[in-house]
């Protein structure tokens, strides 16, 4: 799968349920998942989209430098609008670009990486938290229906199929 379109594909899945899940189901905060809400997950995953996407040309990339803009997490339709405003930039991004990734904003640690990397850490990343969204989709919005692969790693989708095929 490219990265580009992979990242697209995850992106998408999000806004299969931000079209249809309401403001106060989005904001709710779940006790099973650590009293976390749908729309935090979801604030969380497009924050890292957007720090990358802001920093690229910058050769430099600290996710701990993320706005964390809490109408993205109370407010599905801005965080809907995120998702297509990330998803129309990510063909700007030069995938070979070297960078560093500083890992906070204190500590003088910095990795080199490139943009394609930090993007497939992004759709992992994103995978990561559809999954819990999944979760508390199924405690909040019980009859919404997802699809199968929804909150699944491609390899692990693929890894299902083989297994059936047995």
């Amino acid at each position: 799968m490219k990265l580009i379109e992979g990242s697209t594909a995850v992106l998408s899945d999000a806004k299969l349920y931000l079209q249809k899940i309401s403001a106060t189901e989005y904001s709710t905060q779940i006790p099973m998942v650590f009293n976390t809400s749908i729309g935090s997950h979801t604030r969380h995953f497009i924050e890292f989209y957007q720090c990358l996407i802001a920093q690229a040309k910058s050769e430099t990339i600290n996710y701990s430098l993320r706005q964390r803009d809490l109408s993205i997490e109370t407010e599905p339709l801005v965080a809907l609008n995120a998702i297509n405003e990330i998803i129309n930039n990510l063909e700007n991004l030069d995938l070979e670009a070297l960078i560093v990734l500083h890992t906070s904003k204190e500590e003088a640690v910095a990795i080199k990486s490139t943009i394609g990397r930090e993007l497939h850490y992004n759709i992992e990343h994103c995978i990561h938290h559809l999954a819990l969204i999944k979760v508390s989709l199924n405690m909040v919005c019980p009859d919404m229906e997802l699809p199968d692969h929804f909150g699944f790693a491609p390899s692990t989708i693929q890894h299902r199929k083989l297994e059936i095929q047995q």
